[in-house]
């Protein structure tokens, strides 16, 4: 797929906030390509280990990429956006996080999977010692 425009990984930043300057302009039916970073904000990758898990940054999780100024739109205008292809990594990751999400209270040690899968087919089943989830890969912030 040919496109207009390519966002690199390194473009993103933590938190929502409508004072960053937009990285890119763009009009109506240009394409980007994004390259964006999983929700460790990169801490944890394919090699990681459960020690990883607990020297997470917190000031560095959950990264979105942007902001992106879209010519011409104003103020109450509704933007749409086609996603025209999705390339997952190959890999992806689940944790437990002390002191982290809705059931923080029940589990206090830390656990890593590392999810491996099929580039080329990322609906596959992934089979790990915990059980066969069937992976439905999502774009993320």
């Amino acid at each position: 797929m040919n496109s207009n425009y390519t966002i690199h990984s390194i473009n993103h930043h933590f938190g929502w906030d409508n004072s960053n300057p937009p990285i890119i302009r763009v009009k109506t039916g240009e394409t980007i390509e994004i390259d964006t970073v999983d929700s460790s904000g990169g801490q944890l990758n394919v090699n990681s280990k459960i020690k990883d898990v607990e020297n997470l940054d917190f000031s560095k999780v959950n990264p979105v990429t942007g902001p992106i100024f879209v010519e011409n739109a104003k103020l109450g205008d509704v933007i749409e956006v086609e996603i025209l292809d999705f390339i997952s990594s190959g890999w992806g990751w689940t944790a437990i996080i002390p002191g982290f999400g809705l059931l923080a209270d029940e589990f206090n040690q830390p656990d890593l999977n590392i999810w491996k899968y099929d580039k080329s087919n990322p609906t596959n089943t992934l089979y790990s010692t915990y059980g066969k989830i069937p992976l439905k890969p999502f774009i993320g912030t």
